[in-house]
Formats: structure tokens, sequence, C-alpha cells
């Protein structure tokens, strides 16, 4: 009986890693990665490790490089001798989209597909003021960027932010990704290999993460509810007035919060004489007639234009763009087939969009030096 109930025991154990073996080797095409190695005195406050792949499809689906500075780049081509740097969030990261197909690429096949002219800064939670933070850091780890271009989706940020921004960083070699891959301790390096080996440990570990046992969202009904509302059309919608919109929210400007902006763009403005561009790509909401609405923040929005146009920074709105795309072939800017319509990260259309609006702003600006 003891051996029979060994065997059994052994079966089953067998049984179990065969089959984690299998879920492991799955995992490789869903989610694998090996992490972030966080860092100071640099651009951002973390990178992702160097010469690895990003493999993401619970939004979209993406394989991506991470070149030896630790960003999101296709280090096939060279990089052009003078180049121009994209300062962004997840959305110009590009995670949920084939590395081909993100704006860097799109941007870099447009203006030259020999050589790469963008150089991809793209950080998750790269908001506006961390980007001013970590201006003056990227451009001496960069200092051959002939023209900085600047994502957001998001304008309304708390004024302290803007001010605490303003303490830049400084840019410190040690906190290269090359120069911090090589430096990485003993367990930050086992813990690297095995979330590159077992990506199937990173996949389980996102999804404790996001569990609740509570019972405030039993059954999802939240989730569903807010889902659910993201598919009724904001109400400013072009159409109104930017009192109207204001009213409708409900809510108004931060007290100097305009101020601090515009001290805030001031500041990067004067570090450098190269172009810089400031792209607002917008939410989209969706209305009863079945077409689109663009949901602009119009209570920041005339702010960010002053700002902008006070401090020689070119702004641009992709919204006109996005309606135009949806009334030719009713191409959306945001979701997948695998998510929610309408919400979370720039799709293939949605970068192709922020590239074809940023290549037309650059091309205007080489206009304008010529004559």
């Amino acid at each position: 009986m003891t051996r029979k109930t060994g065997k059994t025991i052994a079966s089953w154990g067998l049984a179990l890693l065969v089959a984690l073996l299998i879920a492991n080797g799955a995992s490789f095409l869903y989610r694998s990665g090996a992490g972030s190695i966080q860092r100071e005195n640099a651009y951002s406050t973390s990178i992702r490790t160097p010469n690895s792949s990003i493999v993401r499809g619970s939004e979209g689906y993406g394989i991506n490089h991470v070149d030896a500075k630790g960003y999101l780049n296709d280090d096939k081509l060279p990089l052009a001798e003078h180049y121009i740097l994209l300062m962004g969030s997840s959305h110009a990261e590009g995670l949920q989209v084939m590395q081909k197909d993100n704006m860097t690429s799109v941007l870099n096949d447009l203006m030259d597909p020999s050589v790469r002219t963008v150089y991809n800064l793209g950080t998750a939670g790269q908001t506006l003021p961390r980007i001013v933070e970590g201006f003056q850091a990227a451009l001496e780890e960069f200092p051959n960027t002939e023209a900085i271009l600047i994502e957001m989706s998001q304008m309304e940020f708390a004024s302290e932010d803007l001010v605490r921004a303003m303490d830049q960083a400084r840019f410190d070699p040690a906190s290269t990704g090359e120069t911090l891959e090589a430096s990485l301790s003993a367990p930050r390096r086992i813990r690297n290999n095995v979330l590159l080996a077992m990506p199937l440990v990173s996949l389980l570990r996102q999804q404790l993460d996001s569990m609740d046992f509570g019972m405030q969202d039993a059954f999802g009904i939240n989730r569903l509810l807010a889902q659910a509302s993201k598919l009724i059309a904001p109400k400013n919608d072009v159409g109104q007035t930017q009192d109207d919109v204001q009213a409708a929210a409900g809510d108004s400007v931060q007290p100097g919060y305009v101020e601090a902006l515009n001290q805030a763009l001031a500041l990067i403005r004067a570090e450098t004489d190269k172009p810089i561009i400031l792209l607002y790509h917008p939410s989209v909401g969706i209305l009863a007639d079945g077409t689109i609405a663009i949901d602009r923040d119009m209570r920041y929005y005339d702010g960010y234009r002053s700002a902008c146009e006070n401090n020689n920074i070119v702004f641009l709105d992709t919204g006109d763009a996005f309606l135009e795309a949806y009334q030719k072939d009713y191409s959306i800017p945001y979701g997948f087939t695998n998510t929610t319509f309408l919400s979370g990260h720039l799709n293939q259309t949605g970068h192709r969009i922020v590239a074809e609006a940023f290549y037309q702003a650059l091309t205007e600006l080489q206009e304008e030096e010529k004559n």
C-alpha cells in the first residue's frame, strides 16, 4: 500500500511538473520579460532590463526589444548621428502593439527607413511633470538631439507636481542602462534570469496582485458599469464652447496651475534651442448615433496652448485626426479586440495618427527654417 501510494504521489507530482512546464512555455507567448531596474540621476526613475525582449498579450499584443540603454527601441538599424528624442508615457513606450507599428517606428519610416532618426524614451508613468523633471538629464545623456517630441494624454496634474518638477534631475553616467546592467547585484541578476526563464512566475504574481477578496465589487458589477460608462459620449464634444464644458464638468482650473505650467515649459525651453513639439492625444467617446466625440480637457486646454505659444513650443492635438479616421473607415485610436472598445492605450491606428501628426509638424518646421 505504501509503495502504491508513493507511486501515485510521484505520478501526480510528474503530472503537475509537466503541466507547469506547458503553462510556462505558453506564457512566453503571452507575458514575458525581465522586469525593470530602478535608478536615480537620470531622465526616468526606472528602465527596462537592457538587451531583453518583452511580450505582452493582455491588452493588444506586442513583442518589443529593449536596447542597451533600457528603452524600447529596435536597434537593428544604426542610430543617426543627429536624432530626435521622443519623450512620453506608456503610450509612447508602446508595449500593446508590435514594435514596427508603434509611433517611433512609423515616424522613423516616414522620415528615413534606412536609419533610426527617432529615439524612443517612452516610459510607463512618465507624465508631463516627470518629463520636465528628467528633461535636462535626457539632454545630457543624449547630447546630439536635434528635436524633442513630447507625448501626453493627460492635462490635469497637481500644481505642486509641476513646481516640484522644476527641481530637475542631473544626469549621472552611473545611471545608464549599460552601467546598471553590468553592476547588477547577484540577487537581482538571479531574479531577472528567473523571470526570463519562467514568465509564469510574473504572470501568477500579476494575477495575485489583481485579486480582490472584498465584496465591494461582487461579481464585477462596478467594473462592468465603469466599462459601460466609457461607451457613453463625453459632455465636452466638439460642438460645445469651453465655458459650456467647464460648467458641465463642475470643476475649475487649480489656482496657480497655468502659471506653474508656463514656468515649467519656460524652463525646458531655456535648456535647448532645438524644436520642442508637445502632442496631446485626447480620449474618445461614442455618441448614441454611433459617431464619436473627442473628450478634450477644456479646463486646461487653452492654458496649454498659450503656455506653448509663450515659450515657442509647438502644440499638437490629434483629436481632429481621430475624428477623420473614424469618418473615413470607422477606425478608432484606442482599444483592442481583447479589451474594451475605445479605452486603454493607443492601438495601431492611434500610433499611426500620432506619428503622422509629429511628421507633419516636423516637416513644417523644416520648411520654415528653409524660408
